[in-house]
């Protein structure tokens, strides 16, 4: 399907993505496929997963979660002219197949009455010359996001939030029990580490202060925890919870201090 979001903050168009492939990451993550740089972002904070015709939007257990229409989710189906907000930034998404009249004008499309924000009507002015770019900063850095305060009435949809989910040791290790790299000790202090198969079935584990999250990335096949196939959005683990994944199999372990 030909789908896209268009990414804003304060009413000023950002950026805009096509959704071309199976998955694409949005984080502040210099590795992710839409990078939002900006403090209240995560490293990895959410992703959109193309499935058929049918588009999800996948919460990555970030600091300030990730909203769609206003509401909070861990994971929900994307409908044409919805909007997602990732921090600060809103992103709006567009299914190409159901715009009004010339495919890809925003000018001719009429958003919904619970958001005009008239994006083709901001039309950033001209920037000028870019700045050297920081230095490349790694998963450590970018595990540290700037909370939101949060309405304590909002509404949520899905799994529970960070705040409730149960915690974990901070001190703990994936064992590979069976597979390539049987017996190898898998550390997790980086905010994400992949396990799997990179650019087949993969998962993400998410690190976010002392808890610790699995959420499927790529490929065909869902991951597995405790034998069950993973839903979507990010769950909580730990020690002694089993995850399979990318025809490896690996056991949560508790780190001697």
């Amino acid at each position: 399907m030909a789908a896209r979001v268009v990414l804003s903050l304060d009413d000023r168009i950002v950026a805009e993505a096509e959704l071309a492939r199976p998955v694409t990451v949005v984080g502040r993550h210099p590795d992710c496929d839409l990078v939002i740089d900006h403090p209240a972002i995560s490293g990895r904070h959410m992703l959109f997963r193309v499935v058929d015709r049918t588009v999800y939007a996948e919460d990555l257990a970030s600091t300030n979660g990730t909203k769609e229409n206003g509401i909070a989710i861990s994971h929900r189906v994307v409908h044409h002219l919805d909007m997602i907000e990732v921090g600060r930034h809103k992103m709006h998404f567009f299914d190409d197949t159901m715009m009004v009249g010339t495919v890809g004008s925003l000018e001719t499309t009429v958003l919904t009455d619970y958001e005009r924000t008239m994006l083709a009507a901001h039309v950033p002015a001209p920037q000028p010359a870019a700045a050297p770019q920081p230095p490349r900063r790694g998963d450590d850095e970018l595990s540290r996001t700037a909370a939101i305060a949060r309405d304590p009435a909002l509404a949520t949809g899905g799994s529970a939030s960070a705040a409730e989910a149960p915690a974990a040791s901070a001190a703990i290790a994936l064992r590979v029990t069976s597979g390539a790299g049987e017996g190898k000790l898998v550390t997790l202090d980086h905010a994400n580490t992949m396990i799997g198969n990179p650019g087949g079935d993969s998962a993400l584990v998410v690190r976010r202060g002392d808890r610790f999250y699995l959420a499927r990335f790529g490929g065909s096949r869902a991951p597995r925890l405790n034998r069950t196939d993973l839903g979507p959005g990010a769950h909580p683990i730990g020690v002694r919870d089993v995850i399979e994944v990318g025809g490896s199999s690996f056991l949560v372990i508790q780190l001697e201090q």
